[in-house]
């Protein structure tokens, strides 16, 4: 089944809510003919986004969109790779909690084949490297079936995200990976697929 999902790339950088809508058309072909599901790659259009448990918050002259997704508040925009993928986790029996350390657990791995060390801390969802987040998360699951992913920041605007408290925490650094900003993105795309496939395989009988 692992080798059913199927990867998607899109080239030139979406809007966000009108993105929302090939998002959710592709969860829907999930659910109604229980695919295994998809890998979206893509990048933004500058954009602040917010997830649906967020509470609401003034920032002066920030104009913030309400996505569906988990976690807080944070920026997305060129530069910056974002993973959805849109998996049933229900027909190929993955917990939820397992789904999240697959999402962790990939992309360490991923960047230590670069020559990148990258952690997680308890109780904060996404990646740092060197005291500098570089990877956030948030996800949802609707029908057993996963939406949203993650993002990984390689040469995006950090100046944006001191306009926020970014996923909620003023004390959060977030940083770039400088070191893949040459590397091709398509064959990036391939890999970082692959990583994930690798590892969800690891997590099905």
């Amino acid at each position: 089944m692992i080798n059913e999902i199927v990867i998607k790339k899109f080239e030139h950088p979406q809007d966000y809510k009108s993105f929302e809508e090939i998002h959710l058309d592709l969860h829907d072909q999930v659910v109604s003919q229980n695919l295994s599901g998809y890998i979206v790659f893509l990048q933004y259009d500058e954009v602040f986004t917010c997830g649906r448990f967020t509470k609401d918050k003034n920032y002066k002259d920030i104009s913030i969109v309400k996505s569906s997704r988990g976690g807080d508040v944070t920026f997305h925009g060129n530069g910056q790779e974002i993973i959805y993928p849109i998996i049933n986790i229900k027909k190929l029996d993955i917990k939820l909690r397992d789904y999240v350390d697959i999402l962790h657990n990939f992309l360490i791995k991923f960047l230590k084949s670069k020559g990148i060390n990258s952690s997680r801390y308890p109780k904060k969802p996404g990646l740092w490297v060197k005291n500098k987040k570089v990877s956030s998360m948030g996800i949802a699951i609707k029908k057993g079936v996963t939406l949203h992913g993650l993002s990984l920041n390689i040469k995006c605007d950090l100046n944006s995200f001191s306009l926020i408290e970014p996923c909620g925490d003023s004390s959060i650094e977030v940083g770039n990976l400088l070191e893949l900003s040459n590397t091709n993105q398509n064959s990036m795309r391939l890999e970082l697929a692959n990583s994930f496939l690798k590892e969800l395989s690891s997590y099905t009988s």
